[in-house]
């Protein structure tokens, strides 16, 4: 698998599952850009690859100029989602 793949993959997976288990709650902004940067030792580009695909699931929503939070429900949608690929 491609580096750059796989690291995306991975910090995607950690946040939905810190959504998942409520660490991050409805309305908790989610790390930046430049955290995932640091967290996941990822390129911009990745880091915003990681926010575009939690947008895309619909878990989060990007304020302009102040962050991406998660929406609520996300935790329940990823709950459903995961109870249907066991």
């Amino acid at each position: 698998m491609h580096p750059s793949r796989s690291k995306w993959r991975h910090a995607f997976s950690v946040i939905c599952e810190r959504i998942r288990t409520g660490e991050l709650q409805p309305g908790d902004r989610v790390p930046t850009v430049h955290e995932l940067m640091q967290e996941f030792s990822m390129s911009n580009t990745v880091a915003q690859k990681v926010h575009r695909a939690l947008r895309e699931a619909g878990l989060v929503e990007t304020e302009s100029g102040t962050g991406s939070y998660v929406l609520e429900g996300a935790a329940e949608k990823l709950q459903a989602s995961s109870e249907g690929a066991g």
